[in-house]
């Protein structure tokens, strides 16, 4: 059994979220596909897919080594091409997308670090939060916040962020908010990136979903603009840890319902092709994933309460 062409069948199931499309993508069958992945848990003695009629998705131990496989899937690509195009490939240009809120709260620290390591490397970043033609407008790769819609990129999850419900000090004063009830009716800033049907959010405490009752008064395609607007008192937001830390660090936001679980924010990065991705967009994509392990905004925090200032 060839237990690296069995880890490949999974990282493109588990990526495609299709068998059939992993089929297609290594021209193999989707019965192939199938045996490939039940011959993985079984040498693993593990359960790495949760299947139902209406789908699969990955169980804790199937993300846990689909991150691992796919760094070692992608450092045995990287060798394979670093050994056929040398080292050049750490010289030229790297054009890279970011949202704009993510991109100057975290990004640019490690852009910084990132160019002083491979100085040969000219680095083109551009601020949006559009979503690019990645292939037409020529970019080598992008960093996309959210559950991602377009299909056709590959994509490597680099972290997560939480998702924090936030207000100044001032629009909650007076009030005891320990339970989504208590915030029923209360202006509401909400950011549209988050893309909820029904414009609402929901928490989850031991077990139990709750769905909150606020009043929209502003709508904005910014997380970063969303938790300005919590901070100057327009309304209760629901905003990504590294949009709201800032305000954090000034006091001039609070966090609300600590133990109430939001969720989380992906974080990826997307690019049209593995073959032709180039050796340097490949130690960008590693690099920033590690770095992003180091920074103190994301999933690390979770376990971790955020004092709320005096």
């Amino acid at each position: 059994m060839d237990k690296l062409n069995l880890m490949n069948s999974f990282v493109h199931v588990a990526e495609l979220h299709s068998y059939t499309a992993a089929a297609a993508k290594l021209n193999k069958t989707k019965a192939l596909m199938s045996t490939h992945v039940r011959q993985l848990e079984e040498a693993l003695d593990v359960r790495l897919i949760s299947r139902s009629t209406r789908g699969f998705n990955l169980t804790d131990a199937g993300r846990r080594y689909y991150q691992q496989a796919r760094q070692i899937l992608d450092e045995i690509s990287e060798m394979e091409v670093g050994l056929r195009e040398g080292e050049q490939q750490m010289a030229g240009r790297l054009r890279v997308s970011v949202p704009n809120t993510f991109g100057e709260q975290v990004m640019m620290g490690f852009i910084g670090e990132f160019v002083a390591r491979y100085p040969k490397i000219n680095i083109e970043v551009l601020l949006s939060d559009q979503y690019v033609d990645l292939v037409g407008q020529g970019f080598d790769l992008a960093i996309r916040i959210g559950n991602l819609k377009d299909s056709t990129m590959i994509a490597r999850e680099l972290g997560n962020s939480r998702s924090l419900l936030v207000a100044s000090p001032k629009m909650i004063d007076g009030f005891s908010i320990e339970h989504p009830d208590d915030l029923t009716g209360f202006p509401m800033v909400f950011d549209s990136n988050l893309k909820s049907e029904r414009q609402r959010w929901v928490g989850r405490f031991n077990g139990q979903q709750y769905l909150l009752d606020l009043k929209p008064v502003v709508y904005v395609n910014s997380a970063r603009a969303s938790a300005e607007l919590a901070s100057r008192n327009i309304g209760v937001a629901l905003c990504p840890m590294f949009a709201a830390k800032p305000f954090f660090d000034t006091h001039e936001l609070v966090p609300l319902l600590q133990d109430y679980d939001f969720g989380d924010v992906p974080i990826n990065a997307v690019y049209p092709n593995r073959q032709q991705l180039s050796v340097r967009a490949r130690y960008f994509i590693d690099e920033f994933s590690r770095y992003l392990e180091h920074w103190g905004s994301f999933s690390s925090l979770r376990d971790e309460p955020i004092a709320p200032s005096s």
